[in-house]
């Protein structure tokens, strides 16, 4: 039966090839291709139509087009697309059984009375919103080893400070907010508990398309508590292409991705998926006071990190239906993610480790879907849902021995503690998550937006070395909801302004230690209910054709935590009581774009920043009790400017840079002694010195250069300059001029040469080219020179 129905339909096919050869006296064959702008940006809605006939398409959201059923013979193409020139060109279409051409638009300037209509990227769009927005493009890093960290760390009010080497801890700041204050996002889904191997440093740039960084007010689209701003990583969108890399480098590190999508246009089925690899054993050497037996320093020299290798892998798939009339995406994924680090020292370098090993593994299966014009024109929707599975570990089992930083290890005579405190704990977390969006625009004037998102985590918390820790015996759950609410008028070409409310709700379920050191001390179970409203606005206005100036104010609030509210179930109490941070953020700025002739490309912006924020979460420190809980006190206010310049000849050099000033102030005139002696409420000596360990004055700039077509058509040399600058800072509330971090600058250059039209590619890096000592946070040493080289290849 089955030969048989294979054989009818042969036989209907071949009637149908017949027929229209028939018809038409031609062979019919497929003509694709795919549309970008000159700077290399894929171009969504184009029209494409053979001169004279009544064949043509339009491009999908990747730049892609495909014309069935095409006559062969010669014709002339054609392809619309406004804001840019209109291309035609001819074409033979012959009797292969598919076609292909590339097909790029240049951007179109004219004028109509003292308006300027341009062709804008993505990336411009995103940058032109009335947010204080930086979208990062990261197509010219493709053949770097940079991750989204190093990325990152070059945008205008963003500082990450880094622990050490591949894989260590970092901390991301934007305009002084910092930690959680700042909430990051996948292609708009949160990543709040997706786990160590998920970090900044560990994403590839291969996987990255653009970078979205909101300073300040955020968009009730991403359905977030964000108390000062957001990062949205977007991942690669193209429909077909393979993207594979591999980097050796120096300290024995690896980095290996591969990122791929195929898609077939006629049923719209679609795959895609990334997976990346990371390995280092992160032996920098560092300059660091050397210890004896008895723990009296008796040199300083520079000598090499022993134990802080780190590993780490993810696997990402992606698979479903795009470009369907009843969805422009309906997606499943997965995504499977584990690291494994060795643990070389804590908050400071003061204290070495040997033996110290933290480990985390996530299971996260997703579901998209997105429809544009749904039921009428006008009315989009988009549902994002995640399950996290998460299981972490901190390892401290080796008792009785202390090392020194050249590796030697002391036995400790009569101890049994680990080398911090003896622990094999195991937190295994679970969350869902979803995003809700849509939106309805009534007219070109009028447009309305919702948003509703819901979390909910849960913990189980066992230490195998200490089994009956009681406040592992009690349930910890966290119910988050926030509902945005937007109204945006676009008054005219010139002016659009959106206003917004935000709902949040925290319901928590957990346990609380009562009277601590009396006869009465006890645990019991607690639960927490707040609810908070928000609300701000955004406004543009180009007041001349390339000059935008951008007002934006939130008043808005960050819910705690998971971990600050049920603690680690070691060190860190819960504190089911912890209110909500709140903060008042206000953002002035200024965007000037022009060029001179049609080669000569300027952009220069700055951002007036101000920020008053309150009941700030802190940690407090118990007096003889190694554990601490977190809680609200503390006051801030930040006062800063931003600015960057960028300047393009062509696509064949470019030089900018970029600075920023902030001043973070403790604006809290009493603090709170924890104390059981003398405790209360008591003077702040540190009111309004500005915060530690937060640099103040920072900048970057960046130079490069391509010559195309060096050897052969298609071939092209590219070379990259970065500098990197931050002032000296005080590490903590002293003004000791001990207490100093220092001035620092640093050089990184890169080559690299791409064969084929970018199909095959080779990089060499070189970073810290001077070799010069930079540290982060609390005076921890980041590697010095460091080399390293990258083969690419795509298709």
């Amino acid at each position: 039966m089955g030969k048989r129905l294979s054989y009818t339909w042969a036989v209907l096919l071949l009637m149908t090839s017949v027929t229209i050869q028939s018809v038409t006296g031609q062979k019919s064959v497929v003509l694709k291709g795919t549309v970008i702008s000159s700077d290399g940006v894929t171009l969504p809605g184009v029209n494409i139509v053979l001169k004279g006939t009544e064949f043509g398409t339009v491009t999908n959201f990747d730049g892609n087009f495909e014309i069935q059923n095409t006559p062969t013979g010669n014709y002339i193409i054609l392809a619309s697309y406004m804001g840019y020139e209109s291309y035609a060109s001819p074409i033979q279409i012959n009797n292969q059984s598919s076609n292909s051409i590339n097909i790029v638009l240049n951007e179109k300037t004219y004028k109509i009375g003292d308006i300027e209509v341009t062709g804008k990227s993505v990336v411009s769009q995103i940058n032109e919103q009335a947010y204080s927005v930086t979208s990062v493009s990261t197509e010219d890093l493709f053949n770097s080893t940079a991750n989204a960290k190093e990325i990152l760390n070059k945008v205008p009010g963003v500082r990450i400070t880094e622990e050490g080497g591949l894989g260590s801890n970092i901390n991301f700041t934007i305009n002084g907010f910092s930690g959680d204050q700042v909430k990051f996002f996948m292609d708009g889904l949160p990543m709040d508990n997706f786990g160590s191997s998920l970090s900044m440093a560990d994403i590839p740039v291969n996987m990255i398309e653009r970078i979205d960084v909101y300073k300040g007010v955020v968009p009730v689209w991403l359905g977030t508590d964000a108390l000062g701003g957001a990062v949205n990583i977007i991942t690669n969108k193209k429909q077909n292409f393979l993207d594979l890399s591999y980097s050796y480098g120096s300290f024995n590190t690896h980095k290996a991705s591969v990122n791929f999508a195929r898609t077939n246009t006629e049923n719209g089925f679609t795959i895609r998926g990334n997976a990346f690899l990371n390995y280092s054993d992160n032996n920098y050497k560092v300059w660091v006071p050397i210890t004896n037996s008895d723990n009296v320093i008796v040199d300083t020299a520079d000598v090499e990190r022993f134990h802080d290798r780190y590993r780490s892998g993810t696997i990402k798939i992606e698979t479903g239906l795009v470009d369907k009339s009843y969805a422009d995406n309906i997606l499943i994924g997965l995504i499977v993610s584990a690291n494994d680090k060795q643990v070389q020292h804590g908050a400071t370098m003061a204290t070495v480790y040997g033996g110290i090993v933290q480990n985390s593994k996530s299971l996260i299966p997703t579901f998209r879907y997105s429809k544009k014009n749904l039921f009428t024109d006008g009315l989009d929707i988009s549902l994002y849902s995640a399950v996290n599975i998460n299981q972490s570990q901190v390892i401290d089992t080796l008792s009785g021995i202390r090392y020194n930083w050249l590796g030697e290890a002391f036995k400790i005579e009569g101890s049994t503690d680990g080398e911090n405190s003896r622990t094999l704990t195991t937190l295994d977390d679970m969350e869902f998550l979803s995003q809700f969006n849509t939106s309805y625009a009534f007219n070109p004037l009028h447009s309305l937006a919702l948003n509703y998102s819901y979390n909910y985590f849960e913990r189980e918390s066992f230490d195998e070395e200490n089994p009956d820790y009681l406040p592992n015996q009690f349930q910890r759950s966290l119910n988050k909801h926030v509902v945005g609410l937007a109204y945006k008028l676009d008054a005219t070409e010139k002016w659009t302004t959106t206003a917004f409310a935000k709902l949040f709700h925290l319901k928590a379920q957990t346990s609380k230690l009562f009277d601590f050191g009396l006869d009465t001390q006890r645990t019991e179970a607690v639960e927490s209910d707040q609810t908070k409203v928000g609300y701000g606005i955004a406004s543009s206005y180009f007041l001349l054709p390339k000059l935008q100036l951008k007002l934006s104010y939130e008043h808005t609030y960050r819910m705690p935590t998971p971990l600050e509210i049920f603690g680690d179930g070691l060190f860190i109490d819960p504190n089911p009581d912890l209110g909500p941070e709140q903060s008042d953020n206000l953002n002035l700025g200024a965007d000037y774009r022009f060029k001179l002739g049609s080669h000569h490309f300027f952009n220069a912006g700055g951002t007036f920043v101000y920020r008053e924020a309150k009941d700030l979460i802190y940690t407090v420190i118990q007096i003889a009790s190694p554990v601490t809980y977190y809680d609200n006190l503390n006051q801030t206010r930040t006062l800063g400017m931003e600015a960057n310049v960028q300047y393009q000849f062509k696509d064949l050099f470019h030089i900018g840079a970029n600075i920023t000033f902030q001043d973070i102030t403790d604006q809290a005139e009493y603090i709170y002694d924890n104390s059981y002696t003398g405790g209360g409420w008591k003077k702040n000596f540190h009111y309004q010195y500005r915060v530690p360990n937060i640099p103040y004055l920072f900048g970057s700039a960046n130079a490069g250069f391509t010559l195309k077509n060096l050897l052969s058509t298609g071939d092209n040399l590219t070379c990259d300059y970065f500098f990197n600058y931050v002032e000296n800072y005080y590490l903590s509330w002293s003004k000791n001029s001990n207490y100093i971090i220092p001035k620092q600058t640093s050089h990184d250059v890169m080559i690299s040469y791409a064969l084929k039209n970018s199909k095959y590619n080779v990089s060499a890096e070189c970073r810290n080219l001077t070799n010069e000592r930079l540290y982060d946070k609390f005076y921890l040493q980041k590697p010095g020179r460091s080399f390293s080289i990258k083969l690419r290849y795509t298709l």
